[in-house]
């Protein structure tokens, strides 16, 4: 019985350990631990965008006046002188009309990519406050201004007048009598005008017209007693004998034998004529910077330096905010003028 029991005891046994063997060798193992992901590659900065260099075409440059202006002349002269650094066409683009405001609107709308600029001279301070104008100098981004341009007073070279004096006094015996070419309807010319007879105490008919070149004409053909221009509209018909320059508002460089207004014995006659360059409101501030650099190279031209000192230019230049203070300066100037 002994035996017997312990016979089935070590074949339970048995049994119990194949079983656990069996088991055992039909287990799955652990599967392995994942391994980790690669890291994403990191993506490349986008690159920054560059802005495209100025100009990408010809740059167009409007002015108020015709063909022949003292402005025209002066902007035709400098776009030669600038076209070599510029690298593309530098264009002017005559828009007469509207006492100004024709050419302003038309550059005040245009697109602020530094592609069309206007050329400017004192006209865009003194006709808004002439004309009651709602474009004006803060409608636009100064960029610089370059020459004071010298106003005279001009007449036929067989005028009997050979002095400011010798008009003046003539104008006094016969208030009214005598008509003189004033420039654009709002120019610099009509308030020099207007100064003067206010601080000589007569009376003139100022004659407006919208060039410079026309005004000129119009007194050489005797039809006016006289003008106020700028000399480089008459300086080919000075140099021809067919105009004379009895007076300046400003010492002229080249010419300083010709009296100006302060040494005729009105010193508070106060007229400078600024020319410039502005473009429309809202041009970046790195195509002003540009444009001031490409006028600035203007004055190392040998060519514009002899334009400009034969046409007596005086050398003035002040850029962005430095014009912008100017031009705040002469319009306060020019409105106590209108005022009083």
């Amino acid at each position: 019985m002994f035996k017997r029991n312990t016979l089935l005891m070590f074949l339970t046994l048995g049994l119990i350990a194949l079983m656990i063997i069996t088991v055992g060798c039909g287990a799955k193992a652990p599967a392995p631990a994942p391994a980790p992901a690669p890291a994403p590659a990191s993506s490349p900065e986008p690159a920054k965008e560059e802005k495209p260099a100025w100009p990408q075409k010809e740059v167009e440059i409007v002015y108020h006046s015709k063909a022949g202006s003292g402005g025209d002349i002066f902007l035709r002269a400098m776009g030669k002188a600038v076209e070599p650094a510029l690298g593309k066409a530098f264009v002017v683009n005559n828009m007469p009309g509207a006492a100004g405001a024709t050419a302003w609107n038309y550059v005040a709308k245009a697109k602020p990519d530094g592609h069309t600029i206007l050329g400017i001279s004192s006209t865009l301070i003194t006709a808004p406050l002439i004309n009651k104008m709602p474009v004006n100098f803060m409608s636009f981004e100064p960029v610089a201004m370059m020459f004071i341009d010298p106003m005279v007073i001009f007449v036929p070279a067989d005028s009997p007048f050979k002095t400011l004096a010798d008009i003046v006094d003539a104008a006094k015996k016969n208030p009214g009598k005598q008509k003189w070419a004033g420039g654009t309807p709002g120019e610099l010319g009509v308030v020099a005008g207007r100064e003067l007879m206010k601080a000589a105490g007569f009376k003139v008919a100022l004659v407006p017209f919208e060039g410079g070149g026309d005004a000129a004409v119009s007194v050489l053909g005797g039809h006016l007693d006289a003008g106020i221009g700028e000399y480089a509209e008459i300086a080919s018909s000075v140099e021809a004998g067919k105009l004379r320059i009895i007076v300046a508002f400003n010492k002229m460089p080249t010419n300083q034998e010709i009296p100006t207004v302060a040494e005729e014995g009105y010193p508070d006659v106060d007229v400078r004529k600024l020319r410039g360059v502005v473009a429309t409101k809202g041009t970046p501030p790195e195509v002003i910077d540009a444009l001031v650099k490409v006028m600035k190279t203007a004055y190392d031209d040998p060519s514009f330096r002899k334009y400009f000192e034969s046409n007596n230019l005086i050398p003035e230049f002040a850029a962005k905010e430095d014009f912008l203070k100017v031009m705040e300066l002469q319009h306060e100037q020019i409105k106590a003028s209108l005022e009083n």
